[in-house]
């Protein structure tokens, strides 16, 4: 598991910029939209929630995937510890 940008790996790297491309283009498309036309129509609420949507997910599955991992490792880790006094005992 990573703990720092260094340790992380290429594709979760990758995932966590795309995020933060897709959810800045979001907020740079309100904030261009409104300030351009004084409005905001449907048109531009819905490709700004799509941008918004795809980007939080990007973090949701990086976010889920690492706790998954880190779920696995501590059942492993417990597994292993059980094991080694299992075999002391004998």
């Amino acid at each position: 598991m990573a703990n720092t940008w260094r340790e992380t790996e290429i594709k979760e790297k990758f995932q966590l910029i795309n995020g933060t491309v897709l959810i800045a283009s979001a907020i740079v498309l309100y904030f261009l939209a409104f300030i351009l036309t004084m409005t905001i129509g449907f048109e531009i609420i819905s490709a700004g929630a799509t941008l918004l949507a795809t980007g939080l997910s990007l973090f949701g599955i990086t976010s889920f995937v690492k706790n998954q991992m880190l779920e696995f490792e501590t059942k492993m880790t417990k597994r292993m510890t059980k094991m080694e006094k299992k075999k002391d005992e004998e």
